[in-house]
């Protein structure tokens, strides 16, 4: 009889003991929910080391870019629809370099499905928005009332400016231009996500 009343009693403590562990849910073995990753409403979306073909024959270097697909696109990947598609880099003369919307005739004789406007400015003035702020630029309220107008301008391979851009879904962007040889144009892109 003791040993059915001591086997009763470790029998009970033993289903306490894994109803209290299951309540606390603190078992290895159960799978807990990850904490949300915290990022700010404000922060810009940054795409650096983007290089840009000044040939016009590159199939790997990038002519368009989309902030919403977060993509640079070549020749050889080239989508067809381009309603995602912010700016074209359609300057393949040294001399004249510039980007342009996907609607713009001048976008290297490409043309897009469903390709939407896109206002670049490619010289801005330092009044319109100073270079100089480019690299500590972290939110997008610093863009909010940036007034983007279309410039029909291009610039040079010795250009060290920006180049600004406002897609059709009214998200702003700036183009830092880091460096341009005979081949690429390389550049980091800050737009509002």
């Amino acid at each position: 009889m003791k040993k059915l009343i001591l086997g009763t009693v470790i029998l009970t403590a033993m289903l306490t003991a894994c109803s209290k562990k299951d309540k606390n849910n603190n078992d290895d073995n159960v799978p807990q929910p990850e904490k949300p990753v915290v990022v700010s409403d404000d922060t810009l979306a940054v795409f650096k080391d983007l290089e840009f073909d000044v040939t016009g024959s590159s199939q790997t270097l990038g002519i368009a870019f989309s902030s919403k697909d977060g993509k640079l696109y070549s020749r050889s990947n080239l989508p067809k629809d381009g309603q995602n598609i912010d700016v074209i880099f359609a300057g393949v003369d040294p001399g004249q370099l510039f980007f342009s919307s996907p609607t713009a005739t001048a976008s290297n004789g490409l043309t897009f499905d469903n390709a939407r406007i896109t206002e670049v400015m490619n010289t801005p003035s330092a009044a319109v928005y100073d270079p100089a702020k480019f690299d500590t630029l972290s939110h997008k309220s610093a863009l909010k009332d940036l007034p983007v107008k279309e410039d029909n301008s291009f610039f040079t391979t010795t250009y060290k400016g920006v180049v600004l851009f406002k897609n059709a879904a009214g998200k702003v962007g700036v183009i830092k231009v880091t460096s341009i040889d005979a081949q690429r144009l390389k550049a980091t892109i800050k737009v509002q996500p």
